[in-house]
């Protein structure tokens, strides 16, 4: 097993307080830098890109998928 919780649509980790969480395997379809209107910075930076319609993993791989 690679962590025990998947996150598949990550985004910009917003709901996480640490967002380099090694127990979290980070995924998402994209994976771009932008700087939003108001002038913060996004970064999406998935650890693995996936579409969750599509997951490459096996049955009961992780302990915990957060959506």
């Amino acid at each position: 097993m690679t962590a025990p919780v998947l996150d598949p649509c990550c985004g910009s980790r917003m709901m996480w307080f640490d967002k380099q969480d090694e127990r979290c395997l980070f995924g998402d379809k994209r994976q771009e830098s932008t700087t939003l209107c108001d002038g913060r910075a996004l970064e999406i930076k998935p650890d693995i890109l996936l579409d969750f319609t599509d997951l490459p993993f096996e049955d009961n791989e992780f302990h915990l998928v957060v959506f």
